[in-house]
């Protein structure tokens, strides 16, 4: 089957954020979701489970258990549970819920900046504290960088408060999938330390270069310390349907955050629940065809920079589709993020890179933005476009 992806229908009409957020003369490449349309199987089951007419309560879905059981087990080799599957209404309001059930007013969260923003907030929001460790900026091919994890710098961060560690794999913003002997690493530490590993790895079916690798999956001993999250809203453009799942073995853990959960009063949405089932089923060849495209798009975004603008560097990600850019050697104006100088002066939004650090981190980011490159490719290249005319605006500078 093919798919056209340089098509896209009309999102303002819908009102989606992503779309409504920025005035119409204003290219949205920010908030984290696709510009395409979902599986068509997926739209199937969502219509003939309309066309059914009844919309009650449904707490569980053991068909999507099923696939999730089967679906570890061959992409991972990882034998999970079905018990062991908690339906969660969404990752970052579950990340909340977790923290509430498993620290204590006091306790640290670890975590490696620059992260997603929901990371930077949640401890503070339920009485504990961020513990935040810069990753490393590497340089590597052309103009690209990655991040680096400072193991030696990561356990020093540790200390007697420190409960959680609030692990992004793939990273987001940097798009690292994380090697197993990096995995291990953390486990070991973890391990060492009596940490709990919470695990959202959202964006692990979005693997562009390598293979993903739940860090449960490592040995029985990480197993029972990790939750791991994961959903099919990034991968299938079903972020509105809110349903996520979470991967507890560990029974006391477990039964912690499902009487979290149902405490809330959340429980996750009847239609997520049928979207992802049919995801997760019939929706294959579809990704299959999304990542090939992606593919080419982060390729194009890559050599495109650099031919046109070379003094942004930018990451080339093994995983999601966004990019972290680097516009820290351009000579923007003192008094605009650079979030703000390609809006104002290009027309176009993307995430200030500042708002993955917050005030917690090490060094400002303010010069770096995340470019969302989920598109039809003559969107991607407009708003390339949009980059350089901006960058081509600044004053040429000696040296």
């Amino acid at each position: 089957m093919s798919y056209d992806f340089d098509q896209s229908p009309d999102l303002r009409s819908v009102y989606a954020t992503k779309w409504t957020a920025y005035p119409e003369d204003v290219l949205p490449m920010w908030i984290a979701d696709m510009d395409f349309r979902s599986a068509q199987p997926i739209i199937d089951a969502l219509t003939e489970r309309v066309q059914f007419g009844t919309f009650g309560y449904t707490m569980d879905y053991p068909p999507l258990r099923e696939i999730l059981v089967e679906r570890m087990q061959s992409l991972y080799g990882w034998a999970i549970q079905p018990h062991w599957i908690v339906f969660i209404p969404g990752i970052v309001t579950t990340m909340n819920m977790i923290t509430q059930a498993l620290t204590k007013a006091g306790d640290g969260v670890l975590m490696q900046t620059p992260i997603y923003p929901p990371f930077l907030h949640m401890p503070a929001h339920n009485g504990c504290f961020a513990q935040c460790v810069d990753l490393t900026l590497t340089p590597a091919a052309d103009n690209t960088y990655t991040f680096t994890t400072d193991f030696d710098a990561f356990e020093r961060a540790i200390t007697q408060q420190t409960r959680l560690f609030y692990l992004c794999n793939p990273h987001n913003p940097g798009g690292m999938v994380y090697t197993r002997a990096e995995l291990e690493r953390f486990a070991q530490i973890s391990l060492q330390h009596n940490l709990t590993i919470l695990a959202d790895e959202i964006h692990s079916d979005l693997i562009l270069d390598g293979q993903h690798t739940p860090i449960a999956s490592l040995a029985p001993e990480v197993e029972q310390r990790t939750l791991t999250l994961i959903a099919p809203s990034k991968t299938y453009n079903l972020a509105g349907l809110a349903c996520s799942i979470a991967i507890i073995p560990n029974d006391e853990t477990r039964k912690a955050v499902t009487q979290q959960v149902w405490g809330t009063g959340l429980h996750v949405n009847l239609l997520g629940l049928v979207a992802a089932d049919a995801a997760y089923r019939h929706a294959g060849s579809w990704l299959t065809a999304t990542l090939d495209y992606l593919r080419g798009n982060r390729d194009l975004m890559v050599e495109y920079l650099a031919e046109r603008a070379p003094s942004i560097r930018l990451t080339r990600p093994q995983g999601t589709y966004m990019s972290y850019l680097d516009l820290s050697a351009l000579p923007l104006p003192a008094e605009q993020s650079a979030s703000q100088f390609l809006e104002q002066v290009g027309r176009v939004a993307l995430n200030p890179g500042d708002s993955f650090v917050g005030t917690m981190a090490q060094r400002p980011l303010d010069r770096f933005v995340r470019l969302n490159f989920a598109c039809p490719r003559f969107r991607l290249r407009a708003g390339l476009e949009r980059i350089v005319h901006a960058v081509e605006s600044l004053p040429v500078t000696s040296g």
